[in-house]
């Protein structure tokens, strides 16, 4: 985790920069319980039969219409997010039943389309419908960026524009069902701008398929968009403990930008940390978070307490933290002013006692590049910068 800076720079840090607090596990808390909880991540199957997702239950229909969201979506080689937006969309408005009767003024289908507007062959077919649904939020402005919520409300202009954001987790479990193998039937992205069925471009960045979602009992649903932490809880006490593996259920949010950073640090999970090392067999903690933001076209210094000076401030208790975002805390030789010690949100997990946020970093001598529960360190974060 100790820093290299340019010629004759002070390091802020020396090679064993974190204090080491009770090493006896690294185990994630797992158990808890909460009236509100949120939805949890589930086995994967595929569509079109009876699932549980969340401690929903879905019947056949709605998930043989959530799979269809999920593939037109990917067959478009637009990014996941864009099906999460639209699988909360419908699941809200229909509960993602195709209705194909009028029940508020001429609306009908997955996503209640006015057909004085959208035309009745189009907002009755799942598939034309997405495309229409699809057509329109690619065109919103920062759509990769903003809430759920926003995008759908945005798209659909609803008297009842909070009832989105609510179902954006459940959406996001439902589309980790369907996309590695959607994305891998849509083949690889074109290598040009290309236009779809309604003529709106598609051109938005193409992130790939990402990690498979349940392969190894793990793995991360990619574009979680702009969901920020809000409220998180987990274990306390150890700010190096953590995991090489992505829990179940992983899901990243932010940018687009933000992604890719993630995406490249994830890739390192397990690797050494050496002192002053930028990869590409190993890093220490500034030089791994100045190599994922390399990936994503954004130059960083390495040297802690210098990516302080970078993007713009975010909350300590990390309420509006989002996948790329910088932590900074001071380790064993640095001070709050200047930090001695970065890692880099990369992303939640939603069980039933509430979202547990993951920091990546590269701790210590000794540590390989882990996931390592935010709550973790509580009481030490001096700075968060919000990159892309």
């Amino acid at each position: 985790m100790a820093d290299q800076g340019s010629s004759g720079a002070k390091l802020a840090i020396g090679i064993a920069a974190l204090p080491l607090i009770a090493m006896s596990s690294v185990l994630m808390v797992m158990a808890g319980g909460g009236a509100n909880a949120s939805p949890t991540s589930s086995v994967c199957g595929g569509g079109g039969t009876a699932q549980t997702i969340g401690n929903v239950k879905l019947d056949a229909e709605q998930m043989g219409n959530a799979q269809t969201i999920v593939s037109v979506a990917a067959g478009r080689h637009l990014p996941a997010f864009a099906a999460v937006v639209a699988v909360a969309t419908s699941y809200t408005e229909v509960s993602l039943h195709n209705q194909l009767t009028e029940t508020d003024h001429d609306s009908e289908g997955l996503f209640q389309q006015r057909i004085s507007i959208y035309t009745k062959p189009v907002a009755d077919d799942p598939v034309k419908a997405t495309n229409a649904f699809l057509d329109r939020l690619v065109k919103v402005a920062n759509w990769q960026s903003n809430p759920v919520g926003v995008d759908a409300q945005t798209v659909q202009i609803s008297k009842y524009p909070g009832r989105y954001q609510p179902n954006a987790a459940l959406a996001q479990q439902i589309v980790g069902q369907f996309w590695p193998s959607a994305a891998a039937a849509a083949g690889p992205a074109p290598t040009g701008p290309s236009t779809s069925p309604g003529g709106a471009s598609n051109a938005a960045p193409a992130l790939g398929s990402g990690p498979a979602v349940c392969a190894g009992g793990g793995g991360a649903i990619p574009g979680g968009g702009g969901a920020v932490a809000g409220k998180i809880v987990g274990p306390t006490g150890n700010n190096v403990a953590g995991t090489t593996t992505i829990p179940t259920g992983f899901v990243i949010s932010g940018s687009a930008k933000g992604y890719l950073a993630v995406k490249f640090a994830l890739a390192q999970l397990g690797k050494p940390y050496v002192f002053a090392a930028a990869g590409p067999a190993a890093f220490d903690c500034s030089g791994l978070t100045m190599a994922a933001w390399a990936a994503a076209g954004v130059a960083l210094p390495h040297l802690s307490y210098e990516q302080t000076h970078f993007g713009t401030p975010e909350p300590t208790n990390l309420s509006q933290a989002v996948g790329g975002d910088l932590v900074m805390i001071p380790g064993s030789d640095g001070t709050p002013a200047q930090p001695g010690h970065v890692g880099m949100v990369a992303g939640y997990v939603d069980r039933k006692d509430g979202r547990h946020l993951y920091i990546i970093q590269a701790a210590m001598t000794g540590v390989p590049i882990e996931l390592t529960e935010a709550t973790e360190w509580s009481g030490q974060i001096s700075d968060v910068r919000h990159l892309g």
